[in-house]
């Protein structure tokens, strides 16, 4: 049975009220011994409606309770008589002329005992409206809450959608920058040919600790300061992240761009930016399309340029 379903069908408010057929009422009842969530639900709302009777309860008047004790206790006497409204008191002898009418001893009779109407309270029809309110407010609120349960499940899903349209047009860009690295003449000189051109110092930059075992080699030419990369050995970065390189000069880093790595990239030469002078080069990791500063906490390896 799907628990928070059933609980906000609006069955156990009709429970708790009273309002369910005896079949309804014990479908109830075992789904509150079954299911913990169900037997919560029920006291607090139990709970919620003993809290709304005693909020909207009716004080008796003040001093009834001695009232009422005083009147039994001179039921018998005249100042008790003053004390009963007047429908109840009993006659009071009307003198004649300052004497009272000699009356003959007859035997007593029993008086009849006039039944009073008997008012119906105007409170059942007060709390039998209270209910009604209790239970269409209660109603609302379960509408309510399926309302905004079923907008948040709308709103999470286009969430994802829209998350997973990102990432999928971030793989296609990247995929399309390493084709296009592939495809275009000028990433991967052959007139020049960096690997064995000698005026290219290679470099090779090893990595360490959590970087151990990749191999970046890197290229540069200080007559046309040209600079080429060869991400050898090197992971996919983090989601939203991009490794860059950057140029040692006198013990500051300069950018030289940002490069593409994994498998499909370990042989391929990328042109980086012109170095202008370099003592070495280090690589690190940035956010997704560089940085115009290095993140010194990120840096991943680097070496001294190779005499």
């Amino acid at each position: 049975m799907d628990v928070q379903r059933y609980i906000s069908s609006g069955i156990l408010e009709s429970y708790v009220f009273g309002m369910l057929p005896e079949a309804e009422q014990g479908e109830v009842e075992t789904a509150v011994s079954q299911y913990p969530d169900v037997k919560a639900a029920v006291d607090s709302l139990q709970h919620d409606k003993e809290r709304f009777v005693q909020l909207y309860a009716i004080a008796p008047p003040h001093g009834i309770k001695e009232r009422l004790v005083e009147i039994i206790r001179q039921e018998n006497t005249q100042e008790g008589n003053d004390l009963l409204p007047d429908e109840l008191r009993a006659p009071i002898p009307t003198p004649l002329n300052g004497k009272q009418k000699k009356q003959t001893q007859q035997p007593a009779r029993e008086t009849p005992v006039k039944q009073l109407p008997v008012a119906k309270k105007s409170n059942d029809r007060i709390w039998k409206y209270l209910t009604a309110a209790i239970v269409v407010l209660l109603l609302g609120s379960v509408f309510m809450n399926f309302f905004f349960f079923r907008k948040s499940t709308d709103y999470k899903s286009r969430y994802q959608s829209l998350i997973a349209t990102k990432e999928k047009l971030e793989a296609d860009k990247e995929q399309q920058a390493l084709t296009s690295l592939k495809e275009t003449p000028g990433n991967v000189v052959a007139d020049v040919d960096p690997l064995n051109n000698p005026d290219f110092k290679w470099t090779k930059i090893p990595g360490g600790g959590k970087y151990a075992g990749n191999l970046v080699a890197v290229g540069w030419n200080a007559k046309t300061q040209a600079v080429y990369l060869q991400a050898q050995l090197m992971p996919v970065p983090p989601a939203g992240k991009q490794f860059q390189l950057w140029a040692i000069v006198n013990k500051k880093l300069v950018d030289a761009g940002i490069f593409l790595t994994g498998a499909d990239a370990s042989q391929l030469l990328q042109q980086m930016k012109a170095v202008a002078v370099a003592q070495g080069f280090a690589i690190t990791l940035e956010k997704k399309g560089g940085s115009p500063d290095p993140s010194m906490d990120q840096v991943c390896m680097s070496a001294k340029l190779a005499n």
